[in-house]
Order: structure tokens, then sequence, then C-alpha cells
């Protein structure tokens, strides 16, 4: 019988005291221009506190490469703004950056000139590793400008001893889950089937009913047609339940909403995979439940009846960006693959992998938790690969549109099918502004 010795590492974690291996990811092709490659040359990342639990396990496994890359958390949201001001400066630019992909397509075009197309750069094999449609939104033209770290579906959680105290059937599509509101509402007034509160919940619903918000159809072409029959059927959804209060108008992380969450008045909720572990907690503090007792279930996403594809959307999912002008891009490229593949890493994170070898190891981890009232994993999986189309994002800042358009139709409490044509005027001029040309059909 095989021994398995584990170490204590400074973060608390248990991984395997046999000696680690890096990728050490030496790129297939350098770079013909940019600047001079120096293997001993510092490096900055930029991620945040989740991915700076992994870069603690990389610092104790590979001190000697630690030493070189300078770890800083940050607001990531300012990316596309701080490398302007570093265009500006000539100097300053971070080596690497997690980023999700509405960042990165904010970093591409000519005057950012940020990101490396990491398709000559890293070998085939690995790209090979992702499930078949991780990399899509990482994917411009014909380069890759991130290479995907999670995917973050849209899946339906739901609150087991609740759904069987009520006497609910799981709904299994959208019109189920609407009557299922309506039923709610007259039944047990004041609980909830989920959050519509910004341009997250927007995407939530609409994604997931195919409405061409802003679906890219070429480099410089998207599809923006807010009168198309899928965008009408998700709005008059979202209309009805909110009009009833079976979903509540704010945000995932609004206070408001995490007071419902811990009451025990959530029913349900369509939201990101991450946060059954990172919001439903199961654990004192944590943001929704602050016990783990066999209570949250996942299902699948919900399907409109009649539609032959089953699509959902995603929160996050992002990527690592490598920079242009980085000096050192071998320990760039090394770090990034041992984040997306350590399985000492995705022991610990709540995110869904996209790299498929370190599945297996995530949902043993995952399935083991007592939060979760069936395992997990498998709707899941069924999630990522039903992510819509129109994650893939445009460069032009989809979700400011988006956000500024549901803030004004809670504030004046007016319907999101009322709001359907200002948001088309909105989202075209922000597209024709940044050079797309915009279509109403694909």
């Amino acid at each position: 019988m095989k021994r398995i010795l584990l170490c204590l590492l400074a973060t608390g974690i248990l991984v395997s005291c046999a000696q680690p291996v890096s990728p050490t990811v030496v790129p297939t092709v350098l770079p013909t221009s940019g600047p001079v490659q120096t293997p001993s040359m510092r490096i900055t990342v930029w991620l945040d506190g989740t991915r700076m639990d992994g870069a603690k396990i990389y610092q104790k496994l590979f001190p000697a490469k630690a030493a070189l890359i300078d770890f800083q958390e940050v607001d990531r949201g300012k990316f596309p703004a701080r490398v302007l001001e570093f265009n500006q400066q000539g100097s300053g630019w971070p080596d690497v950056v997690f980023a999700e992909p509405d960042l990165v397509a904010q970093v591409v075009d000519s005057q950012h000139d940020f990101a490396l197309d990491l398709k000559p750069v890293l070998p085939q094999s690995l790209l090979d590793s992702f499930e078949p449609r991780a990399h899509q939104a990482c994917t411009f033209g014909d380069a890759l400008y991130c290479l995907r770290h999670d995917t973050a579906p849209m899946v339906l959680f739901y609150n087991q001893p609740l759904l069987k105290e009520f006497g609910y059937n799981l709904p299994a599509t959208w019109q189920e889950y609407q009557a299922l509101g309506e039923r709610l509402a007259v039944e047990h007034p004041g609980y909830i089937l989920g959050s519509f509160g910004d341009a997250w919940g927007f995407k939530a619903y609409f994604d997931a009913s195919g409405c061409p918000s802003s679906r890219v159809l070429g480099q410089k072409s998207v599809q923006i047609n807010f009168e198309d029959p899928r965008c009408l059927r998700a709005a008059r959804l979202v209309d009805t339940l909110l009009a009833n209060g079976t979903l509540a108008p704010y945000g995932y992380f609004d206070p408001q909403f995490n007071q419902i969450a811990s009451q025990n008045k959530l029913l349900m909720l369509v939201g990101p995979a991450w946060q059954a572990l990172y919001s439903f907690g199961g654990k004192p503090g944590s943001q929704y439940y602050q016990t783990a007792d066999h209570q949250l279930g996942v299902a699948a996403p919900l399907r409109w009846q009649g539609d032959d594809a089953l699509l959902t959307s995603a929160m996050g999912g992002a990527g690592w960006v490598v920079s242009k002008h980085t000096q050192n891009l071998e320990l760039a490229l090394d770090f990034i693959t041992w984040m997306v593949s350590a399985p000492e890493f995705w022991a610990i994170t709540p995110d869904y992998p996209a790299y498929t070898p370190v599945q297996a190891e995530w949902e043993k981890a995952l399935s083991a938790n007592p939060l979760f009232a069936n395992d997990p994993f498998p709707a899941m999986q069924t999630a990522s690969q039903a992510i819509s189309p129109l994650f893939t994002l445009p460069a032009y800042d989809v979700m400011a549109v988006l956000n500024d358009a549901v803030g004004r139709a809670l504030r004046q409490k007016k319907t999101l099918a009322s709001q359907l044509p200002e948001l088309q005027a909105a989202m075209s001029a922000s597209a024709k502004a940044a050079g797309y040309e915009v279509k109403l059909t694909d």
C-alpha cells in the first residue's frame, strides 16, 4: 500500500511532499519582434485574492522562479485604462494579468496593443487539453489573447430542503421557471427565485435566451437586435418576476440580496458555478449560507421549450493575459500554465477548471463538500459546454451599456421590454464608435 506524505504550506494548504514538477514551458516559437528576452529578468503579475492562493503555493514549490515574480493584487477593472497610461509613459506594463474576457477584449485593439498572441508560443498539446470551446472568449480573429483559467458557467442553484417543504418540482425549462415564480409569489410571498440588478443579471437571462445583444460575427462586425423575439421573451419573463417580487432587483453581492439569502428566503438562483463555494459557502462568515447541511442543489441550465440548443451565460471565467512587452516570456508562460494545470491549486479553488486533466481532482474535492445536496459536477460540466457564443465579447464595453440600461429601468420602475428600443440605440452607438459594423441579422 502506497503512503502519500503531505506537507503543510504556510497558506494552511496540504500538498504532496513529492518533488513538484513545474511545466517550464519554453516558447515553441520565439517572438521575432518585441523586447529582448532575458531569463533573469523580473516580471510583474496582476491577480486577485483567489489566484493569490495559487501564487503562494507556486512560491513554496518553486522558490527560485517565484523570487523573480512580483505578485500584485489589483483592481483589474482598471486594466484597460492603466494600459493606456503605461503606453503614454512607455513603461510600467505588467507582464501577466488575470482578467475576464470582457476586459481582455478592451486591450487587443491598436490603441491598447497589449496582449501577446499565445498560439505561436504555447504547445498545441497544451491547448488541446482544454474544454473544446473554452478559448472562444479568448480568441479575437485568429489570435489567442488569453489562456483560459476557468469558464464560470451559469447553472441553476436551488435550496433542496425548501423545494421539498413547498412541494415544488425542479423546473427544466424557462417556461416552467416563470410558472413556478408566479406560483411562489402567491403561495410563499417573500421568497425569491433569483437576482436581476445589473449587467450580469441581464446576461444570465438574455444570453440563455439567445438574445443578440452584441454577437460577434467578425473582427469588426456584430449583430445587435433587441427586437429579436428571443430578447422579447427574456424581457417578459424578467418583467413578470420582478413585478411579482420573486426576482430581486439586486446584484449578487448587494447587501439586500445577501440578507435575503442568509434568511433562507432564496429558493433558486441562476448564477455562475463559482458561487457554490464562494457565495453559498456553507461556513461561518459565508455570504449566503453559514452552515453546510447538504442543502444546496445544482442543476443544469434551463432550456427554452421549443429551442434546439441549450444555452447559458457565464460570469467571470477569466484567463491569463501575457504582455507583448514582457522581457521574460518563458517565466510568464511557466507561471500561467502551472496555474491552469496544478492539482495542488485546483483542489482548493472554487472555480470550474477549463483545463480538463485537473477536472477529476476538482470534482473529487467538490463532491465531498457537505454543502451539496447532489454531485454538482455533472450539471456544471453540462453548463460549461453550453456557454452561449454571446459570451465572446467585442472590443467595446458591452457591460457598461447593459449596467446603465438595467439600472435606469429599475430606478424608473420601467419594464425591460419597454427599454429595449433605447438599449438598441445605445449599444449600436457604442459599437459604431468602436468601428464595428452593426447588423440586425447574422
